[in-house]
């Protein structure tokens, strides 16, 4: 089911938001840094912006699909469920900051669930946008998985310290 459709179905609402306008969100984004202004205006032409209310699941643990949002209002949770099935909080996540970049760049289902906290706005890139990006504009692509795996490295190393903590224990 396209992007689109299954955010809608999720009651999702997407968003008019000029290019100028995704550009100054991106702006103020960790994504965004170290970008010029033409870059982030042709960045920001890669993403849709939509909205959520609370208890909106942005994407559920274990689905298939292809995007990443970045969150500039609201906040959302991470939850994820373990072996008993009960689901734990790993996360809450803020404005500037990114879900859903795993299964954007390696294409497995989802890890965790994400769910609206309070009311957001959200950019989301697809993977159809991101591959048109690699083709159109490699070197700006390139910046962004660049900011990614620096994203995904910084919580790797939050997870190994607490995983640390938890085995000294």
């Amino acid at each position: 089911m396209p992007l689109r459709d299954r955010f809608t179905l999720a009651g999702m609402v997407e968003q008019q938001l000029s290019l100028q306008e995704r550009a100054t969100l991106l702006e103020k984004s960790r994504l965004g840094s170290g970008l010029g202004w033409q870059e982030l205006q042709s960045l920001a032409a890669y993403f849709d912006a939509w909205r959520a209310d609370a208890g909106t699941y942005v994407c559920r643990q274990g689905e298939q699909s292809d995007f990443m949002c970045m969150l500039f209002q609201g906040r959302v949770r991470i939850v994820k469920e373990d072996l008993q099935h009960t689901s734990k909080e790993i996360a809450s996540v803020g404005p500037g900051q990114v879900v859903g970049e795993m299964a954007l760049i390696d294409g497995e289902p989802r890890s965790a669930s994400v769910i609206v906290t309070t009311p957001v706005l959200l950019l989301v890139l697809d993977e159809d946008h991101c591959t048109q990006m690699a083709d159109q504009m490699p070197r700006l692509w390139a910046k962004l998985l660049l900011q990614l795996a620096r994203t995904m490295s910084k919580r790797l190393r939050q997870t190994s310290g607490v995983l640390a903590e938890y085995l000294s224990s």
